[in-house]
């Protein structure tokens, strides 16, 4: 896998998020909650998850991620998953 950049990974997080939500990806903030300020139900954020792996071909499940709450503590994860070959 090539290096990806934790801005990289950040954009590519918001970018899924404003698709699954609906919102361009400059309303998307880091301080933000998934569920209660970006409104992702269980489905979406279940597709969220679904979509980081496929791209970064990790193996994450619910259980990796099921105490992040916010953006940037979603982005800040993800980057040590993908930092670590996803372990």
């Amino acid at each position: 896998m090539n290096t990806i950049t934790k801005e990289q990974l950040r954009a590519d997080l918001v970018r899924i998020i404003g698709t699954l939500t609906n919102l361009k990806p400059t309303d998307v903030q880091d301080w933000q909650r998934l569920r209660e300020d970006l409104g992702l139900d269980s489905l979406q954020s279940l597709e969220l998850l679904c979509r980081i792996n496929d791209k970064y071909m990790l193996d994450l499940g619910m259980e990796d991620v099921m105490d992040l709450q916010t953006v940037d503590q979603v982005a800040n994860q993800l980057f040590l998953f993908v930092q670590n070959g996803g372990n």
